[in-house]
Parts: C-alpha cells; sequence; structure tokens
C-alpha cells in the first residue's frame, strides 16, 4: 500500500507486490467516506483482495474517532476486557487458546482488537479480522487492563511503567506513519492510553491456568 497524490488528491494506491497497483481510494474529510476505484482502464477487473484494504481504511475512519486498532488478544471477563498485545509469534494464538480451553469469559479476538475513547474511558472492542485461532466476536467491554505477552517456563505477572507501555504498543499499534494528519491523532490516543489503563508484562506457559494470574485484574477470584 502507497498512500501519497495523485494531482490535487491524496489517496491510497494498493498493488501486490511486484505488480501494478490494481486499487485506488480516496477518503473524504475525516474518512466519513471512501470512494474505491480500480487503477488504470479497469479493464483487467479487481483481483482478490490479497492487501488488507478493509483494514488499511478503517486505520484512517479509527484514527478520527479517537481509536487504534492493536494487535492483540482480547479477552472479556467479569464484564471487563484484558487486552494481550503482541508482535508476530509472541504468543497470541497459545493464550487465546489457553483462554479458551479454561472455559472462562469470552474470548472477543484472537489477532485484532479496537481500543477506543470514550467518555466513560477505554473499551475494548472485537473485529473481524481473526488470526489462526479463528476468534472474532462482536463484544467489547471497559478495558481493565494491558498484558504484554511472553511465552515463559511459568506463568508470571508483573507491572511495567507507562513509558514501557507505550514503547511496546508501538510495535503493535496500527499508527499511520505513512500520514503525518492521522499519526497525530493516533498518537495522543496511546500516550492517554497507558497513562489510564494500567500495564503488565505476562510471561505464560500453554496451559488453561494462566487465567488465574488474570482474574484478578478483572475483578474475578481464582476458584
Amino acid at each position: 500500500m502507497q498512500f501519497g497524490t495523485v494531482g490535487p488528491r491524496r489517496v491510497y494506491r494498493f498493488r501486490v507486490s511486484g505488480s501494478p497497483a490494481y486499487l485506488m481510494a480516496e477518503a473524504a474529510e475525516h474518512h466519513g467516506q471512501i470512494e474505491m476505484w480500480p487503477d488504470g482502464d479497469g479493464s483487467g477487473g479487481l483481483p482478490p483482495w490479497s492487501q488488507p484494504v478493509d483494514r488499511v481504511l478503517c486505520i484512517g475512519v479509527l484514527a478520527h474517532r479517537r481509536a487504534v486498532i492493536v494487535h492483540s488478544c482480547g479477552w472479556i471477563g467479569h464484564g471487563r476486557a484484558l487486552l494481550f498485545p503482541g508482535v508476530s509469534g509472541a504468543g497470541k494464538t497459545t493464550l487465546c487458546r489457553q483462554l479458551l480451553a479454561s472455559g472462562q469469559g469470552q474470548v472477543i479476538s484472537d489477532d485484532r482488537v479496537v481500543v477506543r475513547h470514550s467518555p466513560e474511558g477505554f473499551r475494548a472492542w472485537g473485529t473481524p479480522w481473526p488470526g489462526d485461532a479463528r476468534q472474532a466476536l462482536n463484544a467489547s467491554a471497559p478495558l481493565a487492563a494491558m498484558c504484554f505477552i511472553e511465552k515463559t517456563p511459568e506463568h508470571r505477572l508483573r507491572p511495567i511503567r507507562p513509558t514501557d507501555a507505550f514503547r511496546r504498543l508501538l510495535q503493535t499499534a496500527g499508527v499511520p506513519w505513512y500520514s503525518p494528519a492521522l499519526r497525530d491523532r493516533v498518537l495522543p490516543v496511546l500516550e492517554e492510553l497507558v497513562a489510564a489503563v494500567p500495564a503488565f508484562s505476562l510471561g505464560f506457559r500453554p496451559s488453561r491456568d494462566v487465567v488465574d494470574c488474570l482474574l484478578p485484574l478483572v475483578g474475578g477470584s481464582v476458584p
């Protein structure tokens, strides 16, 4: 994907690696409306969308609504949500499967979660973009905590500072670096997020009892 100008218009250009662009998109002010059209004369038609067109365009829509997509697993327990950000290979799918096996709460996504600021605080929302565990639930809840995940021999949960949480979020949040205007809308949301929501480092092994570390964060008790 490229974001730039075509004459006076600022547009997205989507292409498959090594091939000419096949789709153009232009967003209206505030991303309230998006127009898309085939690049060139369109005689070849549109190929299957091998690029994440909808996700890329949603980043702009969300930026204007004080929201951001985070590469993470999301879970709701006792009416409150936990966010588990992680880069590819960190263990989001593994953790998701252990949470499902525990039989407690609901996994709202195993790969991408929308976090949005509202007058009542931050909420986590499921998205239609599942990962390998195929979990995508149309549900949301107030965000109780963020737990940055890694695989360790034993379960451990330790608090981290907002500055550390912000640094880690930059590796997993959908920050539109290609557009300074959109970037400058998203970064303040991330700063507010780490200031308002407790953050932890969660080390875990593949075992369903990892949920016992998480229940106190959402106001639950360990059986």
